[in-house]
Formats: structure tokens, C-alpha cells, sequence
């Protein structure tokens, strides 16, 4: 069957046909898309893409890949079946014999569509794709190479940036998360910052002296010292407020700014706070405080708590008893993404590497031991802690404890 073409915004998009059925239409989403259909032979093997995924967007089912600049739209089920089949080398007879109702013509329009939109290609001996196996791309994951193409500039015709995406839909989310109701918070140390001012060491020796430390103190970290910490690098430091126009009049979306830099000045991430030894405070998970600067305690069973400190001892490569204090850094991801359209997840990790290292700073200067954890469970997190794991995520971990004396010291 012959192609047919639809005239699009960017490029042309076109269509593979059975029999005068639409199977699945390639759509360019940018302008430098390639448009020269690719040649099938009866003779090679075929698989799909390691990087090419299926996915439904409104009532359709659409086949993308990071590396393409086109999507491909199956409209039919064959089309689907033939994805399917395509996860194993197969020549165009094995997939005209695999899908009843299909004739040869249309099996190779199908796949030089697919092969035109890089979601598909010529099957090496190993049975990888031929086109996935550059040097370059070797190394990299699906999900990572996904994530990365979808959060730079884009490749695609997808809306990007800050966007105000929810603006006359939803509500802007709170500068600060609701707190418990009932109960009483634990009050903090608050330092004197003109005192901090004076009395810090200078910012060139801190950030030289800055590194990981997984060994401690015979004598705990104290309540004392922990408020400052969360002081220094958590607490609201200023209010602000904008006036958006939207179509039902304006909307206000209003800021609570900490002392680091953060996507937008939203301000997304909250702190909770796992103390296991910590001398003046209670063992216990907390949520952090950041307007009043105090400690609420959380109600999370035993064996969730100890489990978080098993996975930070895991990824600290120290035995979880040694633990003094955890911070998890959590994420209000609709904070940000009520105005970020598709990089809205890549900011708050932006800003989590921002709050690492203003914590990094803040422990050195202060004589603490910090370690930046790589990984952690969300779903354990959110268990112990009360929380929807897709509402408030967990999306960092932060060791801090005190110093043990230096040899000879």
C-alpha cells in the first residue's frame, strides 16, 4: 500500500493503510524531522527499539522514543500486535504470519514507518537493535535518556517551561503544607545570624573543607545543634507574592522563600526529620516546621522507622546503630508543576542539589559530620510519614551527626 500524507504544522505526517484501513499514522514533532521514508527488506529481521515505549494520551495510544523527533499514532490493533511481535527479531512474513488479516504490503509500510521514526531497525545477530547500539547511547538507561530528552530544550512539539499549565483550573497549591490540627510542636534552637555572621569560618575554607563524613561523635548530635542546622538551611525567610491574569480574573500564587535558591522561588521542598540519637530531642520521625521553626512529631510505627534507617545505612555503607540524625527531603511536586510544564520533576531535583549543598556548607561550618544519601524508598518514606506518596514524595536523604576528633585533636 501506497503512503498517504497529511499536511501538519511542522512537517508532513503520514499514514500505513491495510486494505484501506488506517494502522498507524507517523507524526513529526519537529522541523527537522527526515521525512524520506526508510526501505524494508523481505530478507532482514527486525526488533523495536529498546528506548521506544507505548503509552495513552486522551483515547489514544501513541509509540515514542527519546531519541526520535516523531511519534507514531496506532489505530489499529494490528498495529499493536505487531509492536508486540517486534520485542524478537522477526522478518515481515513472521509478523504477516503472527497478525491475521494483514497482506505483505502493508506489513512493510508498517514497519518502515516505524524504522522512519527511529522506533524500530534492522535486528543485529544478538538480536539488539543495530540502532540503539551506538557508543554513545550504549551507556545510557531507558528511563534515563527518556528523562533527559524530555526536560531540556524539547524535541518535541510538547509544551515546555513555565507554562502556568493549572491557572484557571486548579487552586495554586500553598506556600507551606497544612499542619496537624492537635498536639504540640517541639520548639527549636534559634541562632543569632549576625552572631553566625561574625563567627563563621570564611566561605573559601568551608568550601574546601567540605565533604562526606560517615563516622561520628562518641557524644550525640544535640538539640541544640540540630535546630541551627535546620535554621541555616530550612527555615522561611521571606514571604512574596505574585498577581496572575487568568480567564475567570486574577489569581494570586503566593511564596515562601528559605535561604537557598530554589525553581521560580516556589519553594516545593519540606524537610522531616528522623532523629535516633540526638541528644534533648526524642527518638522519632518529625516533619519540620519551616515558618516557626519547630518540630511536629509524626505517629509512624517501628519497623518503618527502622527500616528507613536500614536503607540510609545501606546507602551510606554504615551500620544503621550509628545513624544520629536522617533528613528526608521531600517534594510538594504541585507546588512546582501547577507552573512547569514537563520539566517540572528535573526542577525539583535541581533544587534538591541546591538544598545538598547548602547543607553541605551549613554542617562544615558548623563542625557537624553531613552525608548526601543517593537513594531511598518513597513508598517507605510516605508509609512512615502519613503521606500520599505522589502528593508529598520523598526525593532526597541527609545524614548529619557530629564530628568525631580528629587524630591527635
Amino acid at each position: 500500500m501506497a503512503w498517504s500524507w497529511q499536511k501538519g504544522a511542522r512537517a508532513a505526517a503520514r499514514t500505513a493503510h491495510c486494505m484501506g484501513v488506517p494502522l498507524a499514522t507517523l507524526v513529526p514533532t519537529a522541523p527537522d524531522f527526515t521525512t524520506a521514508a526508510a526501505a524494508v527488506s523481505a530478507a532482514h529481521r527486525y526488533v523495536l527499539s529498546r528506548f521506544a515505549y507505548l503509552h495513552r494520551e486522551g483515547d489514544a495510544a501513541l509509540l515514542e522514543s527519546p531519541l526520535a523527533t516523531a511519534r507514531v499514532v496506532l489505530h489499529d490493533w494490528r498495529a499493536g500486535a505487531m509492536v508486540q511481535l517486534l520485542a524478537a527479531p522477526r522478518r515481515c512474513d513472521d509478523l504477516r504470519a503472527g497478525v491475521p488479516d494483514l497482506d505483505q504490503a502493508a506489513v512493510g509500510d508498517f514497519l518502515a514507518l516505524l524504522i522512519t521514526a527511529r522506533m524500530a531497525g534492522a535486528a543485529r545477530a544478538d538480536g539488539g537493535c543495530a540502532a540503539d547500539e551506538a557508543p554513545a547511547l550504549r551507556t545510557w538507561e531507558f528511563h534515563d535518556l527518556l528523562f533527559h530528552a524530555r526536560t531540556r530544550s524539547p524535541r518535541g512539539d510538547r509544551p515546555f517551561g513555565g507554562t502556568y499549565r493549572f491557572l484557571g483550573e486548579l487552586e495554586p497549591p500553598a506556600p507551606l503544607p497544612a499542619l496537624p490540627a492537635a498536639g504540640a510542636p517541639l520548639e527549636l534552637y534559634r541562632p543569632h545570624l549576625h552572631q553566625l555572621e561574625e563567627t563563621d569560618p570564611p566561605l573559601a575554607r568551608v568550601q574546601e573543607a567540605r565533604r562526606s563524613i560517615r563516622e561520628y561523635g562518641a557524644q550525640a548530635l544535640t538539640g541544640e545543634q540540630l535546630g541551627e542546622f535546620l535554621y541555616r538551611v530550612g527555615r522561611v525567610a521571606d514571604y512574596s507574592e505574585d498577581e496572575l491574569q487568568g480567564a475567570a480574573g486574577a489569581v494570586r500564587l503566593a511564596a515562601a522563600a528559605r535561604p537557598y535558591a530554589a525553581a521560580g522561588g516556589l519553594y516545593e521542598l519540606e524537610l522531616h526529620v528522623l532523629v535516633r540519637r540526638c541528644d534533648g530531642l526524642p527518638g522519632g520521625l518529625y516533619r519540620y516546621d519551616a515558618e516557626r521553626h519547630c518540630l511536629w512529631a509524626r505517629t509512624a510505627p517501628l519497623a518503618d522507622l527502622e527500616a528507613l534507617a536500614g536503607d540510609a545505612g545501606l546507602a551510606a555503607a554504615i551500620p544503621q546503630q550509628e545513624i544520629q540524625v536522617l533528613v528526608v527531603v521531600a517534594a510538594r511536586v504541585a507546588r512546582i508543576a501547577w507552573k512547569y510544564a514537563s520539566i517540572a520533576y528535573a526542577l525539583v531535583l535541581k533544587d534538591v542539589g541546591v538544598l545538598y549543598d547548602t547543607m553541605y556548607l551549613a554542617a562544615t561550618a558548623m563542625g557537624l559530620a553531613p552525608c548526601a544519601l543517593g537513594a531511598g524508598s518513597a513508598d517507605l518514606f510516605a508509609r512512615a510519614a502519613g503521606l500520599d506518596a505522589h502528593d508529598e514524595v520523598s526525593v532526597g536523604e541527609f545524614l548529619l551527626g557530629s564530628r568525631a576528633a580528629e587524630p591527635g585533636g
